[in-house]
């Protein structure tokens, strides 16, 4: 009889692999005469080229990059987050909401890395 694999927690997952990714915030709100309403939502992106080293936890496009993947987090995975905190610094901020990296591993210049790269072939095989 064989033995289901168990599912690695995300986070565990994503530091074991050394995968560079970011930890966005998205906050909303609602306000109208009657009530208010805010919001967090709480999602990890990472290039589209490490998506393959996690098929079982399940990250799908991002809307309007070709190139990250994106998925949203758990109250479970929240909480791991916070506890991780130390290992991230916030590299933005604003009304819409905050975005985290890892402190040795900038998601931001991995993205640029690789975009580069791709528009390079591109315009090599273009030529």
């Amino acid at each position: 009889m064989t033995k289901k694999k168990e599912k690695k927690p995300v986070f565990e997952a994503l530091f074991q692999a050394g995968v560079c990714f970011a930890v966005c915030v998205a906050s909303s709100k609602f306000i109208n005469q009657e009530a208010a309403a805010f919001a967090k939502d709480y999602f990890i992106i990472i290039n589209k080229c490490d998506e393959k080293h996690f098929k079982e936890h399940t990250f799908y496009p991002a809307e309007g990059y070709k190139q990250v993947c994106q998925r949203n987090l758990s109250a479970d995975e929240i909480e791991v987050f916070r506890r991780n905190k130390n290992k991230f610094v916030r590299v933005k901020s604003n009304q819409d909401g905050r975005v985290y990296e890892l402190k040795e591993h900038s998601f931001k210049d991995s993205y640029d890395s690789i975009r580069l790269k791709l528009g390079y072939k591109l315009m090599r095989n273009n030529q």
